[in-house]
């Protein structure tokens, strides 16, 4: 496989708040394989950036060369930038590449998800000769296809889910929640075994109903939501990150390093 380096890229859970809305199922054919840009509203209760926001804890992994530029597949005058939401399905991508590209020395880096897509957007701006880039967010196989079964049992046709579904997110009716400093927040999941273990530790789990949707029907939830009543559960990489960036600080305390991971919300 051949790609383009693309210069200039730098890069205590309880069972409240019982509106689970039924616009996140029918917005479900949104796609999210462009940044995640939503339609301007009349009156929104928080900013759209400010939802996107919430992403942070969400970290994505790009394939890029040793210079930490990103090496996107070049389709005609569309370049595709996968961005794993899995580190063990991106570390798999690399071991094909190096095989053919070796020279280019490529290594997988970490990008908070909501980092990345204000870098897609700002390149989109800067490609010259028609170029495009499309950075879709890629799921695990399990998650689409656990998220598939769910929105079967709920009459959405392989067909519909086929060419809406995307990225997806669990949550539940109602919703689940998790506490945090700002208090009780609804909780979208990535990965479904995320949501199997959360559900696992309420003794009433039976009363909460799986439900899944597209990442773009959740963000514009949290967009439309009267009150700030959303956050995402940190995906396990998240947490992995975290402990690694805190190794390298004691390691090497009078070094400069990166910003820390936003932090996670605490159940």
């Amino acid at each position: 496989m051949i790609r383009r380096t693309l210069a200039g890229l730098g890069w205590s859970l309880r069972r409240t708040l019982p509106a689970a809305r039924a616009t996140l199922l029918a917005s479900l054919p949104l796609l999210c394989a462009a940044p995640i840009v939503l339609s301007p509203a009349a009156a929104l209760a928080i900013p759209e950036a400010q939802a996107i926001e919430k992403l942070a804890v969400i970290p994505v992994f790009v394939l890029t060369n040793d210079q930490g530029v990103p090496l996107p597949i070049p389709r005609d005058k569309t370049l595709i930038l996968p961005m794993y939401l899995d580190r063990k399905m991106a570390e798999t991508e690399l071991a094909n590449f190096n095989k053919a590209n070796a020279q280019l020395k490529a290594r997988v880096l970490p990008i908070p998800l909501n980092v990345a897509n204000d870098k897609v957007q700002e390149l989109n701006k800067q490609l010259k000769d028609g170029r495009t880039l499309i950075a879709p967010v890629v799921p695990r196989p399990v998650d689409l296809k656990e998220a598939a079964a769910i929105l079967n049992k709920q009459g959405v046709t392989d067909k519909q889910i086929q060419e809406g579904l995307n990225t997806p997110v669990f949550f539940t009716r109602p919703f689940l929640t998790i506490n945090t400093p700002q208090g009780q927040r609804g909780v979208f999941f990535f990965r479904y075994d995320d949501l199997q273990k959360a559900l696992s530790a309420i003794p009433d789990a039976n009363k909460l109903v799986p439900q899944a949707a597209d990442l773009t029907a959740a963000v514009r939830e949290i967009v439309k939501a009267k009150e700030d009543v959303f956050v995402f559960f940190p995906t396990p990489d998240y947490f992995a990150l975290v402990q690694e960036q805190q190794r390298q600080q004691q390691q090497t305390p009078a070094a400069g390093s990166a910003p820390a991971p936003a932090p996670a919300p605490k159940p």
